[in-house]
């Protein structure tokens, strides 16, 4: 006698078994996706992205280090608030960077 429902590990169209469980996680095999860069040599940044990158990254640690800064004199706490901030300032300034020259290379 054939089966007139599906089994329960059969997922419905919203990727859930027939006992509810969601089926998450599960890849194709094969190349990774995303888009893929024509092929020849790649774009060379112009003076407006390294610009661009140079403002962001002094901006970033400016700002890091100001708002550390005014923390630290409200609360009183000179300079522990001043060197977190500059330090979340390099790192987000290193971020952008290497993001930004990504699509160079």
């Amino acid at each position: 006698m054939a089966e007139d429902h599906p089994s329960p590990a059969t997922p419905d169209a919203a990727g859930r078994d027939r006992t509810g469980v969601a089926r998450f996680g599960r890849r194709k095999p094969g190349p990774p996706e995303g888009p893929e860069r024509p092929p020849g040599p790649a774009r060379q940044p112009t003076l407006g992205d390294l610009f661009w990158v140079g403002t962001a990254c002094a901006v970033s640690v400016l700002a890091g280090g100001g708002i550390g800064y005014a923390v630290d004199d409200a609360a009183g706490t000179l300079p522990w608030f001043t060197v977190a901030g500059l330090a979340f300032g390099v790192l987000s300034a290193v971020l952008l960077a290497v993001n930004q020259f990504r699509k160079f290379v």
